[in-house]
């Protein structure tokens, strides 16, 4: 399914197509449907007045603080919140959605720590205007998520569904889903009265499943973490249970409630884990490093072992010239923090490069994997264009794109934490290469024999191979290396042609892992041939790794 997505098909551009669509299904539903909570003018208003405060007060925020927006994710704050607050069929609806708007816009810059977000602002936005009903201040009231009504159930969930694949965020919606229904079935056999089919008809389950829980920026970015925090909320959303506060004040676990957990949690997951994205560092292009400096010299030469640190590279002080070019279509990105880069190999980072002008479908965010050991400076990334290259590509090709933020990393694509003697197989097809090259370069630096690493990078023509030093550096440290020149294997393998390449004694007799990286295809075929190759991997589905490129 993953390689239906079309490359163009970034993740906000999906959750902004996913809540358009759904917006198109409210107004004809609500033309439609005479008992609709709300006219299709109420509607409009509603979301004009959403979308335009919010917008506003983004752009004014920003040129306070100098830093330019998000081209999109304002927008989707906005619709969020069409969905969350009441239509405006009168002007206290209207002055709530207002007040939630500018609320959410203003949490982007006042809840920040350390440049980065700490709540979801649709969440943010909608606590506000809960607490503010509560105190019933004005005539504010209170969030109706009316995007929970029944005639929206069928839209929902289809949206939902294209939605979830187009993140890839099954995992994480399966846990809340399960964590939800397991409460509700709790709560039925220890006190009763629970309905199935307000669960799924008339509260928000899906809504929050497919739009909110995956927020990229607010959400935990590895996988144990993710599901403690998809069964927080799932689990608080349904926990039908009051805790006084004050004598004036009661917690409810409403949806912006549970939601508000969640961001806590995850907020608290980054400040105990501590990496670089935590700070949304700034990260200048800096040119190709002098000749006979660290980037020229063998993987293991030039970085210690502990807290690894490059010697005898400074970027301080050097033009930006763009991502340079390391093979045909492929660019290597360097990059300086003036810190070093705390990640584990194999993991992703998301960059963003904000600009005043970019147009509202031209996403400023962009994933890649890091290329380079933690800690080294300065740090590397690569990519790959085809076809119509992106603005952001482009400008960091040109060098018109001068810095770069890192808004977010992580993932759970990294070697075993435990060492052992097991066989480590990693399979690249092009650019997937470049976790790898993290991988190895971290090995090296820490003076270790790769022995026990066999290593495939497939590529469709010569002038598409890459880090041709590292893999021979590896190789001298003992790993079995392998480049292999062919189309049809750069779209994966099969069980015999990957038993041809791998030797099959010391393979399956190790209970190898297995890593696969590069295009959907690659590593779909790739991932399926090695539970035929390997059987027993069906079983111990955890030793295949998959880190799919869409559009990197």
């Amino acid at each position: 399914m993953i390689r239906l997505i079309p490359p163009w098909l970034t993740a906000h551009r999906a959750v902004l197509l996913a809540l358009g669509a759904l917006a198109i299904a409210a107004f004809v539903v609500s033309a439609s449907d005479s008992e609709f909570a709300y006219r299709p003018d109420e509607l409009a208003l509603s979301l004009l007045i959403s979308v335009v405060v919010s917008g506003a007060v983004t752009y004014l925020c920003a040129a306070v603080v100098r830093v330019p927006p998000g081209s999109d994710s304002w927008l989707i704050t906005a619709l969020i919140l069409f969905f969350v607050l009441p239509g405006a069929s009168d002007s206290a609806a209207a002055v709530t959605v207002a007040v939630g708007a500018a609320a959410a816009a203003c949490s982007k810059y006042v809840l920040a720590w350390r440049r980065r977000l700490v709540i979801n602002p649709a969440v943010a936005g909608a606590v506000v205007v809960y607490a503010l009903a509560y105190a019933e201040v004005g005539s504010i009231a209170y969030p109706v998520w009316w995007v929970a009504a029944e005639p929206l159930l069928y839209p929902m969930v289809v949206i939902g569904a294209l939605l979830v694949t187009a993140l890839r965020e099954w995992r994480l919606v399966a846990v809340f889903l399960a964590a939800s229904l397991v409460t509700v079935g709790v709560l039925e056999l220890t006190e009763g009265g629970q309905s199935l089919q307000f669960w799924y008809t008339s509260s928000p389950t899906f809504f929050v499943a497919a739009v909110m829980l995956p927020e990229p920026l607010t959400s935990p970015t590895v996988r144990v973490h993710r599901t403690i925090y998809g069964a927080l909320v799932g689990v608080l959303m349904y926990w039908q249970v009051s805790i006084p506060i004050s004598d004036a004040f009661t917690l409810e676990f409403v949806p912006e409630i549970a939601l508000l957990v969640g961001s806590v949690y995850a907020f608290a997951v980054r400040l105990f884990t501590r990496t670089s994205a935590d700070r949304r560092p700034r990260l200048d292009l800096v040119g190709p490093a002098p000749a006979g400096t660290e980037s020229d010299t063998s993987p293991a030469e030039g970085v210690k072992a502990e807290g690894v640190k490059a010697e005898g590279v400074k970027a301080e002080g050097v033009k930006a010239e763009g991502a340079k070019s390391i093979a045909a279509n492929t660019y290597e990105l360097v990059v300086d923090g003036r810190v070093p880069l705390d990640f584990v190999p194999g993991q992703w980072a998301m960059l963003s490069a904000p600009e005043w002008s970019r147009p509202l479908w031209r996403s400023s965010r962009r994933v890649f994997s890091f290329a380079e050991a933690p800690g080294v400076v300065p740090g590397r990334f690569a990519f790959t264009v085809s076809g119509e290259v992106s603005p952001v590509k482009a400008g960091l090709i040109s060098g018109s794109t001068g810095r770069v933020f890192l808004d977010s990393s992580g993932g759970d694509f990294v070697l075993p934490r435990h060492r052992s003697d097991r066989p480590i197989v990693l399979l690249a097809s092009g650019i997937g290469i470049t976790p790898f090259r993290s991988m190895l370069r971290s090995a090296l630096a820490e003076g270790r024999t790769l022995d026990r690493f066999a290593l495939i990078h497939v590529v469709r023509s010569a002038d598409r191979m890459v880090y041709q030093d590292v893999l021979d550096a590896a190789e001298a440290a003992g790993a079995d290396v392998q480049v292999i020149e062919s189309s049809s294997l750069a779209d994966g393998f099969d069980p015999r042609s990957l038993g041809l390449a791998l030797d099959s004694t010391v393979v399956l007799g190790g209970a190898a892992h297995y890593y696969c990286s590069g295009n959907p295809r690659f590593v779909q075929t790739t991932a399926h041939a090695i539970r035929r190759f390997d059987p027993r991997t069906r079983r111990a589905f955890w030793r295949v790794h998959a880190d799919a490129f869409l559009g990197y």
